[in-house]
């Protein structure tokens, strides 16, 4: 097929993202969402949310965000390129001391403040290739953790209080090299912990095998466990959830296979299970989710850039046919990933076009989807972003999305709201050529508010 010229590419993507998101802009900022069924169809609804979008004010690269039980959001916000890194669109966001943040929303996202570790905009993790933030809520309490990669392995400091002190592990430093990590709790099933009621998991890509390390005393020492998966299909995996019992999940896009490991045993032994006969797209992340009743569900982009949703009644050992959870207009997706709610309520995001030319523009969505489990789900979804503002060019993806780099994030809140992370890698430059900065690369969170309800 003959190229479009930009002009008209741009056109297309503004055009079809405006039908896929309802077409209705209720202000600055917001955007009614569509109500649609699996294979993007049309759907009646009595009332679609209306999406909000705030901006950070502050660079971000893999932003993962988490929410406190009195609903205050928390965002990892990286500074991007330094120097070093000039003139290198697929570099990693290596940042100085300063560079990095975690900011906090008291306010629906209307001001963002950096409650980060440190003081003076000096933070004691120096540098960071990839930022994770975890919000662990316990029986009386809630922990908020923050890990940041160096040049050989990762640092962690923690908050008990919303980020007034901190407490920074030196020593957390686990098996260096490592890479792609997630950090996630459960309840213990094999140890007795020591001050803290969770067993505390990171699993990292080492680099070539994803290996889980465990600490039992809140995050101030890691145990090694066993290696969850071997050299031949590589070690990248998406964030990891356990269920009530302290049952892990770890979703790996094996060999392009959509698979989740899965340990009883708080990664003493693992077992594997492929989740769908489809391929899945190469250098993706998979990602899983588990509700009170210990569903499951699983999101993967398949080979046609589609994401599609299964889910588990019975552990993982079947799996219902794979959904297209895609937006109407929406032609190829990356970084899809999910939270789920009460049982058959999920929360998606990812970046999609509209176009036909994946190398044309890519706008941020967020969806909620209801009735999962019943075999005829409902979803609403909309762009985040306004899709005249998109958030990259040139392509994103299979894989790494230029300086988003490798994966976004979506939380549901303890009022059932679902909030989701994403980076502007395309700014007012770039909206009119084309062409992308290396300082293009401001994060911005977006909710959706007033649809159904996804409490857990």
């Amino acid at each position: 097929m003959r190229a479009r010229s930009l002009s008209a590419a741009v056109a297309l993507t503004v055009l079809g993202a405006l039908a896929a998101t309802g077409g209705s802009t209720a202000s600055a900022g917001e955007r009614t969402a569509t109500a649609h069924r699996a294979g993007a169809k049309s759907a009646p609804a009595a009332k679609a949310p209306v999406v909000k979008e705030s901006r950070l004010g502050h660079g971000a690269g893999e932003p993962t965000l988490g929410i406190t039980r009195d609903g205050a959001v928390y965002v990892t916000a990286s500074s991007g390129c330094v120097t070093s890194c000039a003139g290198s669109e697929e570099s990693l966001e290596t940042v100085a001391p300063g560079g990095r943040a975690v900011l906090a929303t008291r306010d629906g996202g209307k001001s963002w403040q950096d409650v980060g570790p440190g003081a003076a905009g000096i933070s004691p993790h120096a540098v960071s290739l990839d930022p994770y933030l975890y919000v662990d809520t316990t029986g009386d309490g809630q922990r908020i953790f923050d890990v940041d990669l160096n040049l050989a392995c990762a640092e962690l400091s923690y908050t008990d209080d919303g980020g007034k002190q901190w407490i920074t592990n030196p020593i957390a430093c686990g098996e260096p090299v490592n890479d792609h990590q997630t950090l996630f709790t459960g309840p213990p099933v094999t140890s007795p912990t020591i001050g803290y009621p969770k067993v505390v998991y990171y699993c990292f890509n080492h680099p070539a095998v994803t290996k889980c390390n465990k600490s039992l005393n809140g995050g101030l020492t890691f145990i090694t466990t066993t290696d969850v998966l071997g050299p031949d299909c590589g070690g990248l995996n998406g964030h990891g959830v356990t269920d009530a019992k302290g049952v892990i999940y770890l979703p790996l896009g094996s060999c392009g296979e959509p698979t989740l490991a899965i340990s009883r045993d708080e990664g003493a032994s693992w077992s594997m299970v492929r989740t769908s006969t489809l391929k899945a797209d190469n250098g993706g992340d998979p990602s899983v989710g588990v509700d009170s009743k210990g569903n499951l569900y699983y999101l993967f982009v398949d080979t046609e850039r589609l994401p599609r949703l299964t889910t588990s009644k019975d552990g993982g050992r079947t799996w219902s046919a794979p959904l297209n959870v895609a937006a109407p207009g929406v032609k190829a997706v990356n970084l899809a990933t999910l939270d789920v709610g009460a049982p058959g309520k999920v929360a998606i995001a990812y970046y999609g076009t509209t176009s036909e030319e994946r190398s044309a523009f890519w706008n941020g969505y967020l969806a909620e989807g209801v009735g999962v489990l019943s075999g005829k789900p409902l979803f609403y979804s909309a762009s985040v972003n306004n899709p005249r503002n998109p958030l990259k060019s040139k392509g994103c993806g299979p894989g790494r999305c230029g300086r988003v780099l490798d994966f976004i994030d979506v939380e549901i809140g303890p009022d059932g709201t679902p909030w989701a992370a994403y980076v502007d890698a395309c700014a007012a430059l770039c909206e009119k050529t084309g062409e992308e900065s290396i300082h293009d690369n401001e994060g911005l969170v977006g909710r959706l508010v007033g649809g159904p309800r996804l409490d857990r």
